[in-house]
């Protein structure tokens, strides 16, 4: 298989920042809610983790659910500014939704698996601040695309607190991924710190496919049918695991969307998703139960 240059995975990671950032409407999308942002207690290169917290408008009568939202950008790009805006509807529907940042992968510097910890930190800085915030504990997911989406998985199935995880256009194989595109600048190496071919038991920790157990949390998979750096692939063998190992899952796969989508999706399929992931949030926390 011929390999994709450099200009080719740079061109694909720009063209999925452009996406994430591509909501822009005229009007301040938090108009309405409560932003805080804050630091956690955590830090990376140096400078402490941020995270963006979108919080329902008025006093809450009762603790709200919490989302946990990554970004994606092949684990070297993004941030939580560019993610936030598409939460907005989530957050005006009654949920806490927390955008955080977590450390990028560079030459010579790896992220795996201090980005999977940043993410933990992350939720554990909120439900520590669970009163602070009105927040309740017993309901909390996390969520995330593509890259990000790999580390919100990650994340549920170390965490036993998140009830569920919502999945966008997300590698759960990181040998596979690697082996499917063959990319002379693999950003799954650059993440990794090593060619996951070289050294399958790293490519393995990392991969969501690779730690489903019976106490995985419930999955919602989203992912088009026309995803060029993700194969779809990925997403029907992460159902059909979960599903095999009892585990609750659903997957939706969008006809025509590529990688890196929004919850709101654009043309040609204008559909907004939200509606679709809070039914399955609500089911999700609800069959948590107390405690």
């Amino acid at each position: 298989m011929a390999i994709i240059r450099a200009i080719g995975w740079l061109a694909a990671v720009a063209a999925t920042a452009a996406a994430w950032a591509s909501w822009r409407p005229s009007e301040d999308p938090f108009a309405g809610l409560v932003l805080v942002r804050e630091a956690i207690d955590r830090e990376a290169d140096g400078r402490p983790l941020r995270l963006d917290l979108l919080l329902p408008p008025g006093p809450a009568d009762a603790p709200r659910p919490l989302v946990v939202a990554v970004h994606g950008g092949s684990w070297t790009g993004g941030s939580r500014r560019e993610y936030a805006p598409q939460f907005a509807d989530l957050a005006r529907g009654g949920v806490a939704v927390a955008v955080v940042d977590y450390r990028l992968a560079r030459p010579g510097a790896p992220s795996w698996d201090g980005a999977l910890g940043d993410v933990r930190a992350a939720v554990d800085w909120l439900i520590d601040r669970a009163d602070r915030f009105r927040i309740d504990p017993r309901r909390v997911a996390v969520l995330g695309t593509s890259s990000g989406g790999l580390l919100a998985a990650r994340a549920a199935q170390e965490d036993l607190r998140v009830a569920a995880a919502v999945c966008l256009s997300t590698p759960t194989s990181l040998a596979d991924l690697s082996a499917a595109r063959r990319l002379e600048h693999d950003p799954a190496r650059l993440f990794l710190g090593v060619d996951p071919a070289e050294d399958p038991g790293r490519a393995s920790a990392a991969s969501p496919i690779d730690h489903v157990t019976i106490g995985t949390p419930a999955t919602f998979l989203i992912h088009g049918d026309d995803d060029a750096w993700v194969p779809v692939r990925q997403a029907r063998e992460m159902h059909e695991k979960l599903e095999g190992a009892g585990v609750p899952s659903r997957l939706v796969v969008i006809p025509n969307a590529r990688h890196g989508f929004e919850l709101k999706l654009g043309p040609p399929d204008s559909r907004d998703l939200t509606p679709v992931v809070r039914e399955f949030l609500d089911s999700a926390w609800v069959a948590k139960g107390p405690g």
